[in-house]
């Protein structure tokens, strides 16, 4: 029986990897803040011990006798200081790369993003492709990984890395309720009309990839992105949605440079004056969403047998279902 250790194991991925690694007669282990809410996991059979990434002799005991990590925590895309990114997404995963090595784990998967690659123009982009820091989040996700590809180089630590697209997916408290949010009103402003390109995952198949790396020697060394491998755009995403909550927005078609500039203004007051702001007035987002991000999975459908196995069609009903059970401010419906 193979003993496997999650990180992040409350939020979107690890919360799905978990119930993917029971359901195949894994015992799980996972690390949870004090003051997370992990009922849901204690009533799976799983071992929760409270902790963080900063404390490594604290993490050298956790993985002691495990035969797997998967490193699913991370500070999220928006918000936090350029120390706050290195602490939680570079010392944090450096921290436990050391722990696994000591323990001489038999392996060490670690999720990263596609946002590694920037936010620039991207259709069809591979994992040859070089990196490119948009903002402090991907920075730090770049930085994380070549610290796992150091541990590869130097301590020839058996590691694989997945980049997932966006992820959506039951127990998702971000990318969702922001777009259900927006549809509720008249008009819904899309940059660039919403006709760029965006992918999408759903949660879990991004833990059936976790699942497949970790057990494929050929996975060793190398990194995969992972999408559901369709071709949306944005206003497509963005209508389903509505449909899907009887909504019928009219969509008003916002100029990138004008979006942008709007964007980096009120980011730049929100630094200054110390205020927080809507996610979809971030320039992360905007850059993000005035550009095509469109991924090549090629390699992980032939290296790893990555098929994925819920469309959006599928997806995003589930995932309705739950925020309505789960979080019924979230879904407005008409």
């Amino acid at each position: 029986m193979v003993k496997a250790f999650v990180t992040g194991a409350t939020g979107l991925v690890g919360s799905h990897l978990v119930e993917r690694l029971i359901k195949r007669g894994n015992t799980v282990r996972v690390l949870v803040r004090p003051s997370s809410q992990t009922g849901f996991l204690v009533e799976q059979g799983v071992e929760c011990l409270p902790g963080d990434l900063v404390n490594l002799a604290r993490l050298a005991e956790m993985t002691q006798d495990v035969d797997i990590i998967y490193h699913c925590a991370a500070r999220p895309p928006l918000g936090g200081t350029s120390q706050e990114f290195y602490r939680d997404n570079v010392e944090g995963t450096a921290n436990l790369l050391e722990a696994g090595r000591q323990a001489g784990v038999d392996r060490f998967v670690h999720v990263s993003t596609v946002d590694v690659y920037g936010y620039s123009h991207h259709d069809g982009t591979n994992e040859r492709a070089p990196f490119k820091a948009d903002g402090l989040y991907s920075w730090s996700k770049i930085e994380a990984e070549r610290m796992v590809m150091r541990y590869y180089q130097r301590h020839e630590m058996p590691i694989s890395v997945i980049r997932p697209c966006l992820i959506y997916g039951s127990r998702d408290r971000h990318l969702l309720p922001t777009v259900l949010q927006l549809v509720t009103h008249k008009y819904t402003p899309l940059v660039c009309g919403g006709h760029v390109l965006l992918d999408l995952v759903y949660a879990g198949d991004v833990a059936e990839a976790l699942c497949l790396a970790g057990a494929n020697r050929a996975a060793i060394g190398q990194a995969y992105n992972i999408t559901d491998g369709a071709r949306h755009t944005l206003r497509e995403v963005v209508h389903a949605c509505a449909h899907a909550v009887g909504q019928a927005p009219q969509y008003l078609s916002i100029p990138y440079s004008l979006a942008y500039a709007m964007a980096m203004l009120v980011s730049g007051l929100s630094s200054w004056l110390k205020f927080s702001t809507l996610p979809v007035l971030r320039w992360e987002v905007i850059k993000a969403m005035g550009h095509h991000r469109h991924f090549d999975i090629s390699k992980a459908a032939e290296e790893l047998g990555y098929q994925p196995q819920v469309s959006l069609g599928v997806g995003l009903p589930l995932t309705l279902k739950w925020y309505r059970s789960q979080m019924p401010q979230a879904v407005r419906q008409s």
